[in-house]
């Protein structure tokens, strides 16, 4: 009886001790799914992904299989004349909607240049569809003259998005000078040409602060460069993705 009673209790205290352990594995299981990650020992910016929302990539760079889909996507147009120069943003549904940043190729007639968002979706067996198209319009750009070509004075787009060093100097002068949150120019927009020059930049905003609720934000930033190259930051817009 003594034997049975020592196993029963045996038993007993294993049966607890499993309980724990599952229980632990069962809520570590969900601990730091938004936490920022580490690399090389310092804590580096990561976004929240979660179905239903829009992830910035942390590289905007337009991969091969990224260009696959969208040329995919935009071949049941007729017509089409954009091409992607950034990755602006991805979104989990059932597939991925993909949102890209895109400029015209050349065609005729098109002087005035444009810049758009188009969303395409990548159902879970590959196949591509496109979605629509938003325009990036720039202070006084819908208003052009019958040519086409835009207003004297006015802003004008550029004709290559890449963002060389002398933009990323803009950037980081202009951002020096405001102080506060971190700013990653993605893409060179347009420009303005007055007493020194108006750039319009589409950045990464990331936040000066860290941890679960710090979030990269897509945002239009205008920046004075002066005569002497001094640079501030004039005006922003918010980009907010959306189907």
């Amino acid at each position: 009886m003594k034997r049975l009673s020592t196993k029963l209790l045996t038993l007993g205290l294993t049966s607890i001790i499993l309980t724990g352990c599952l229980t632990a594995c069962k809520v570590n299981k969900h601990v730091n799914i938004n936490a920022d990650v580490k690399v090389n020992g310092e804590e580096v910016f990561s976004t929240k992904i979660s179905t239903d929302s829009w992830e910035i990539p942390q590289i905007n760079k337009v991969s091969v299989e990224h260009k696959k889909y969208f040329e995919e996507a935009v071949s049941e147009l007729d017509g089409y004349f954009y091409e992607p120069v950034a990755l602006l943003g991805t979104q989990l549904v059932s597939g991925t909607n993909y949102c890209f940043l895109c400029k015209p190729t050349v065609v005729a007639n098109n002087a005035a240049g444009s810049v758009v968002l188009t969303y395409i979706y990548v159902d879970l067996q590959g196949k591509a569809t496109y979605l629509k198209d938003k325009k990036l319009a720039l202070p006084g750009t819908e208003t052009a003259n019958d040519d086409g070509t835009p207003m004297v004075g006015g802003w004008s787009y550029s004709d290559s998005a890449v963002i060389t060093d002398d933009i990323k100097n803009i950037v980081y002068k202009a951002v020096e000078a405001k102080g506060g949150d971190a700013y990653e120019p993605i893409a060179y927009i347009g420009s303005q040409v007055v007493a020194g020059t108006n750039h319009a930049i589409l950045c990464k905003m990331i936040p000066s602060v860290s941890g679960q609720d710090a979030a990269a934000s897509l945002i239009l930033v205008y920046v004075y460069e002066d005569l002497e190259g001094n640079c501030e930051i004039t005006d922003t817009e918010d980009i907010k993705l959306e189907i």
